[in-house]
């Protein structure tokens, strides 16, 4: 089967936005995992969990944003559709680039700013100051890669709407209601 390129894009990104939501998981498991190290120290033990509060948050970014691309790559995100149902093909179409470049141009944004200062963070060694100085760069590039993928992800929405490619192959949440 002759792959053009792409067919070879969307593959790599339908992989990167998997790999990027199965990290966003790992994140949300550590952070269950604190919380209840956080809680039945401070319970049980009356000794909390040092540093519990700053990994939290740090892995709450990343949680949230490593999951954008495959969330707008399976349409899980919030729409109302109202109106748009009830216009012709072609202003649908329409509809869906320009929806498309909007998000692009938000989440490109806070990818330029987030890669900036999550360089500067790294360069400069930033930790949040606490009982453990527990760094803070990481939580920033996490946001930076996650706003990245979703914009990339929006581009690629623009292309596929153009070109009338669907993503037959996209990895749908099995819900079993239809």
């Amino acid at each position: 089967m002759k792959q053009t390129a792409l067919t070879v894009l969307q593959g790599g990104l339908r992989r990167a936005n998997r790999l990027f939501a199965f990290l966003s998981g790992v994140a949300l498991l550590l952070m269950m995992m604190l919380g209840a190290i956080d809680v039945i120290g401070s319970n049980a033990l009356n000794q909390p969990l040092p540093g519990a509060f700053e990994g939290t948050e740090a892995l709450m970014v990343a949680s949230v944003f490593l999951a954008l691309g495959l969330s707008q790559q399976r349409r899980s995100h919030i729409s109302v559709e109202v109106i748009v149902g009830l216009m012709p093909r072609l202003f649908q179409r329409i509809s869906a680039v320009f929806s498309a470049l909007l998000c692009a141009l938000f989440f490109g944004l806070i990818a330029w700013f987030g890669w900036s200062i999550a360089i500067k963070s790294f360069v400069a060694g930033e930790f949040s100051s606490g009982l453990i100085n527990f760094p803070i760069w990481p939580a920033k590039i996490a946001l930076a890669f996650g706003a990245t993928l979703m914009a990339v992800q929006c581009l690629w929405d623009v292309i596929a709407t153009l070109f009338g490619l669907e993503d037959t192959q996209a990895d749908q949440p099995k819900l079993g209601v239809e």
